[in-house]
């Protein structure tokens, strides 16, 4: 008989974070201590480094014992935790790997890995027919929550795995409410929707539910009432309208559509043959001014399938590097190059990884955004995300479509929009190198740098003209040299020449010397977020974790051109290690380059916006 002290543990993160062994809570410490064992449990078998602890922890102001701190915290839950390993030595482990830590549980030993587990096997059900079980299934795992997720931490991981977590909750449940309403329990559903779209009123899909299961419950006004409802608040609040998909139910309502009754065919069961012919082109248009990268288009016409066989693999290419290099309209030229190849269409979605405005698109958006290119009625988009997934994959099946996925944040921001068959050409485009897309998928990495002078005296020659270049040529070396044969930079200062048909282009030359001279990038604003080199260097900057970007800022001033990473642990007071945790993450955000093993560089303008962050006093 097994001891109680050898008993299974059970992880909470649904309510307060707990252990739990046979009837036992273990003491789990502090706050701050429960938020290290947070982050691990939210992260199971994947490593969490030691930079993103003290984020979890501290937030932008760590102390200055933050590191030693942490490794306590680490020391004193693994007292805890591995003090209830069984006989056979399984359990809990938590492991020190790379600069960091990463926990070894099995997955249904936490609470959130269980309702995971009963959600995807749900979506499957769903998929494939069985609507009443996968009903249950979300009904017993929408049972675990009993609390606030994550209740009573504080601090930057808290709130946003509690925001990420409560998310997932209302997408559950607008999962559950969907199939009990196609399961024709409209009328028993009704009273939860009701207080579901009080509590969320700006959440459309709910609005949506309420409205079916009112008018097949034979209460059209209701339905009508509760879309003026919706509309007023969508309009007070956001000054917005409500979306395609909720103005076309209204409509339907309004003209009694028989598709809306219970007895037409099941809303979901399958795609209609007239949208699994729609073909999408939502490609951007060409880039004007865009002119050399030979070599750099070279090897992506190198990843397309040989003598016409489209079900050979299916190409990802990841074009990644610094701000305003330029990746967007390289992708967008290559796409349109080769868009004949690929006559099912193209899908382009903005993902806003690195955003003047800070949205960031969740996966689940993108697929609803994807899906709705293919052809797909939003009532017929199921409300649950695996479910989602498993149509667009499905509507991919066989299909030869191009889909570029521009400015992605991470790995996780892209998994979700990958085709699961052959014949389907992958373009993203991202700051992140994404080695985990490179590793786990097999994409295919193109960095891009600055331009060759040749081509930065192209994009200026575009816009321009020659007869203006040929004039001014030493100035116009002084200005590709000054902006660093950055695309972004040379388009700011094009333009300001442009708008400015008088000014002389060596009097443009010095002003920018003058702003590089005197520590600041002014020179290189274009009015705008979308052509502000400051800006756009920004959203790199603060997507860093705050050991990351202190580094970052200390390296700015730096005398050498390049630095050791010995070099860089010194300048910042950080053990070996730790420095060489840190680079890696500027590197893989292409705020640094490591140009040699353990050397590193750092472009000419993001070496003035760090001097500029580092006197400002940080972020």
């Amino acid at each position: 008989m097994e001891s109680a002290s050898q008993a299974p543990l059970r992880f909470a993160v649904l309510g307060p974070v707990r252990v739990g062994r046979g009837e036992e809570d273990l003491a789990l410490g502090s706050p701050q201590q429960r938020v290290v064992l947070a982050a691990l449990l939210l992260r199971r078998g994947r490593l969490v480094t030691t930079a993103e602890l003290v984020h979890a922890v501290w937030g932008e102001n760590p102390p200055m014992a933050a590191v030693p701190v942490l490794r306590t915290y680490v020391s004193r839950l693994r007292k805890v935790l591995e003090s209830g390993r069984t006989s056979d030595g399984s359990g809990v482990v938590i492991v020190s790997a790379a600069d960091g830590y990463l926990v070894r549980v099995p997955e249904d030993a936490v609470d959130l890995g269980v309702f995971e587990q009963r959600v995807e096997r749900a979506a499957k059900l769903r998929a494939g027919g069985e609507l009443s079980a996968a009903s249950q299934l979300l009904h017993t795992a929408l049972g675990q929550w009993q609390e606030i997720p994550l209740a009573g931490l504080a601090g930057p991981l808290a709130e946003s795995e509690r925001s990420r977590l409560n998310e997932t909750r209302l997408s559950t449940l607008e999962a559950r409410f969907d199939i009990d309403v196609e399961l024709g329990r409209h009328v028993a559903v009704i009273p939860e929707l009701r207080a579901l779209t009080g509590q969320h009123p700006l959440r459309e899909r709910l609005c949506e539910l309420l409205m079916i299961a009112l008018y097949r419950s034979g209460r059209q006004a209701e339905a009508l009432a509760s879309y003026r409802t919706t509309r007023n608040t969508l309009v007070a609040e956001l000054g917005i309208e409500p979306g395609a998909s909720l103005r076309h139910l209204h409509r339907s309502i309004l003209a009694a559509d028989a598709s809306l009754e219970l007895s037409a065919p099941p809303r979901r069961a399958a795609v209609p043959a007239a949208e699994s012919t729609t073909r999408p082109a939502q490609l951007p248009a060409d880039p004007a001014t865009f002119t050399g990268r030979h070599s750099e288009l070279d090897q992506a016409r190198a990843l397309l399938p040989n003598g016409g066989d489209h079900k050979a693999t299916m190409p990802i290419t990841v074009v990644s590097g610094m701000a305003g290099v330029g990746k967007t309209a390289l992708a967008v030229r290559f796409a349109r190059e080769i868009s004949g190849r690929f006559p099912d269409g193209q899908l382009f979605i903005n993902l806003r990884g690195f955003d003047a405005t800070g949205s960031l698109m969740s996966p689940e958006e993108g697929i609803r955004i994807a899906l709705d290119g293919l052809g797909v009625p939003s009532w017929r988009i199921p409300a649950q995300p695996e479910a989602q997934t498993l149509l667009y994959r499905s509507l991919l099946a066989n299909r030869r479509v191009l889909i570029l996925l521009d400015n992605a944040r991470d790995v996780d921001h892209v998994r979700r929009l990958l085709p699961g068959s052959p014949g389907c050409l992958v373009i993203v485009t991202s700051r992140s190198q994404l080695t985990g897309l490179i590793a786990g998928e097999g994409a295919h990495p193109l960095a891009l740098h600055q331009l060759a002078p040749a081509d930065a005296h192209d994009v200026l020659g575009r816009r321009l003209g020659a007869r203006r270049l040929s004039a001014e040529p030493r100035a116009v070396d002084d200005i590709i040299a000054l902006c660093g044969r950055l695309p972004l930079a040379l388009a700011v200062v094009a333009a300001r020449a442009a708008i400015n048909p008088g000014f002389p282009l060596s009097a443009i030359a010095d002003e920018l010397r003058d702003s590089r001279g005197g520590g600041s990038l002014d020179a290189f604003t274009g009015g705008d977020f979308g052509t502000d080199v400051r800006a756009s260097f920004s959203w790199s900057y603060k997507a860093q974790s705050a050991p990351a970007a202190r580094l970052f800022r200390l390296i700015g001033p730096h005398a050498d051109p390049d630095i050791s990473a010995p070099a860089a642990a010194a300048l910042a007071g950080l053990s070996l290690r730790e420095a060489h945790s840190l680079l890696a993450e500027l590197t893989h955000a292409h705020l640094l380059t490591e140009h040699h093993p353990g050397r590193y560089t750092m472009h000419e303008l993001l070496r003035i916006y760090a001097r500029e962050q580092l006197h400002s006093g940080g972020r």
